[in-house]
């Protein structure tokens, strides 16, 4: 694992454009293999391990919601292309041939571009978020940090949601 994991949860990180991640106490780059023996976690190191559990548990949540509007959609733009074909079948029993079969199912293509995409968007937000948990939860081991966190999710006002979050640490200095 790389050092600058640990200084990204660390009191003592600094960053800058010139030298990148360096540790405010020896000013230079983190030289450490599996631990950092001056590493303070504190509140910064609080709110990246909630924000990092809250953003993967919500995605969890709407992982069903998801899969609803994917087969909705799924099956809306299926349905039009399958009714702009019979339509096509229909005109060419007539004795016509016509552009609009084609057109009814171009405009079905739709409805499965946006199905595909929100599903494709979903599981790729959900592996980088559980990318950075595992990150996360990796930093904590060698240093026997355990955690458990209770997620609860509140009203959501105008785009922003509610969230609380009662985050039990176990193995960090100075808490038993």
């Amino acid at each position: 694992m790389h050092p600058s994991f640990h200084c990204n949860l660390c009191d003592h990180q600094e960053k800058s454009l010139a030298q990148g991640t360096t540790c405010a106490l020896t000013a230079r780059k983190p030289e450490f293999s599996n631990t950092c023996s001056k590493i303070t976690l504190n509140q910064k190191f609080e709110d990246r391990l909630k924000e990092v559990n809250i953003h993967y548990t919500k995605l969890q949540k709407q992982q069903l919601l998801t899969y609803v509007y994917f087969f909705a959609f799924l099956s809306i733009g299926l349905a039009v292309i399958a009714g702009g074909y019979l339509f096509g079948v229909y005109v060419y029993d007539q004795g016509f041939i016509s552009t609009v079969p084609l057109t009814i199912m171009a405009i079905g293509l739709a409805p499965l571009g946006m199905a595909i995409g929100t599903l494709h968007k979903h599981r790729q937000n959900l592996a980088s978020a559980k990318r950075n948990k595992a990150k996360v939860d990796a930093v904590l081991k060698p240093y026997n940090i355990t955690y458990t966190i209770a997620i609860d999710f509140g009203k959501s006002y105008h785009g922003v949601q509610e969230v609380y979050a009662d985050l039990k640490l176990k193995g960090l200095p100075g808490i038993r």
